[in-house]
């Protein structure tokens, strides 16, 4: 694609199949640009998106200002840390943290195997498997529900709930009226929960953020819900996506496959690049607290700012031959999980499934084809992810 690139290549159908050709495009011609359909500038350089990710005048959130609001899904999404900054967002941190240790997650491998084994046993003989619907989508919703103290007969609800908030804080505002019953469905489960664990505390990392208190502050009712729910959606939509992308990935690099089920212990670095090569997170996108510069670009106050973690990972400048899948990739500063103070709280989390997840699929199965060359993609912009994975095993 050559000279300037046309704001309509951004969020199509075609992009959603294959963003990656009209990243490089952008940033090899307009590397700070501005989209004018959307009105919002576009970041698609290593380096820019990295200090953008870190620069405390780009903000998700509205500081110590919480929503004030009738309006029940706008006044939960308002208290949650990951549409939060200092000095609220420090507080609310420093409270997960206290129940989100890296102790906790490395005591739920085993836990998360055990599961990971019960999903593919229950493939059975079958001659094909939906990687997202028999793996990648239920592994993630049981491991957070039970890390929340959630029964797993109500799994089902709590997806489609959270769900439902995910889409509507990535920008799908024609389900506002649908998130809103889901938020509403949600506090009211989590209320009886919290109240349940209050009086019976059952070691589970609910239990933790309830209990959880730092520097003599603890989460009030509406600070814990908010950010209950905050965990349940972001603990399982990405991780669904990572598994789902990473498998495709190496079903399409063959070497690359064939490498890992040789040496399982490559898992680690194997895992890190495909969430480099194909991200489930593509971008993040704050709003300009003030005015700033970028590049040789002016951001006006108040202008909305995607930095796309989807194009930096794909930088040149930053990784040799980056459009190249390589397991070994060393060293991989990738940014699907961020930089600063908004580094995802469940990066840990994440990387274990993952991790789990694929080298317990290619051992089990050493055939592993892909059923059919028609993909379908999710439309959503921050997201990506496949509807479905069908692979001959």
């Amino acid at each position: 694609m050559g000279g300037q690139v046309q704001p309509q290549t951004l969020f199509t159908p075609e992009f959603y199949r294959d963003p990656y050709p009209v990243y490089a495009a952008i940033r090899n011609n307009d590397a700070v640009h501005w989209d004018e359909e959307h009105q919002l500038w576009v970041l698609t350089r290593y380096t820019d998106v990295a200090a953008a990710l870190a620069d405390s005048r780009l903000v998700r959130g509205a500081g110590e200002v919480t929503v004030e609001t009738d309006d029940p899904l706008r006044r939960v999404l308002s208290r949650m840390m990951l549409f939060s900054e200092p000095p609220r967002h420090s507080r609310l941190r420093a409270l997960a943290n206290r129940a989100f240790t890296p102790r906790r997650v490395e005591n739920m491998r085993a836990r998360i195997k055990a599961i990971v084994d019960e999903l593919i046993e229950e493939i059975g003989g079958r001659s094909d498997v939906d990687v997202i619907a028999d793996l990648a989508y239920p592994l993630p919703v049981i491991v957070i529900s039970e890390m929340l103290s959630l029964p797993r007969v109500d799994i089902g609800r709590f997806k489609s709930w959270s769900d439902d908030v995910i889409a509507f804080s990535a920008g799908a505002t024609d389900i506002e009226a649908r998130a809103r019953n889901s938020v509403v469905a949600l506090l009211e489960y989590f209320k009886e929960l919290v109240a349940r664990l209050r009086r019976s505390p059952d070691g589970t990392i609910m239990s933790a953020l309830v209990e959880a208190e730092a520097d003599g502050s603890r989460l009030d009712e509406g600070e814990l819900m908010a950010n209950a729910i905050l965990l349940l959606m972001n603990g399982h939509e990405t991780t669904t996506d990572t598994i789902g992308n990473g498998m495709l990935a190496l079903i399409q690099h063959q070497d690359q496959l064939d490498k890992l089920r040789a040496r399982p212990e490559l898992i680690g670095s194997a895992v890190e690049e495909l969430m480099r090569y194909d991200g489930a997170v593509q971008l993040r996108g704050v709003r300009a607290a003030q005015e700033l510069a970028i590049g040789n670009k002016l951001i006006g106050a108040g202008q909305t700012v995607f930095m796309v973690l989807g194009a930096a990972n794909h930088d040149e400048a930053q990784f040799t031959e980056p459009d190249s899948l390589e397991i070994e990739r060393s060293p991989n500063r990738h940014l699907e999980f961020g930089q600063g103070i908004h580094f995802c709280l469940g990066a840990a989390l994440a990387r274990a499934e993952s991790q789990i997840a694929i080298n317990s699929l290619i051992a089990r199965f050493p055939r592993l084809e892909l059923s059919g060359d028609r993909l379908e993609w999710k439309s959503i912009p921050v997201f990506r992810g496949l509807r479905a994975l069908t692979v001959y095993v």
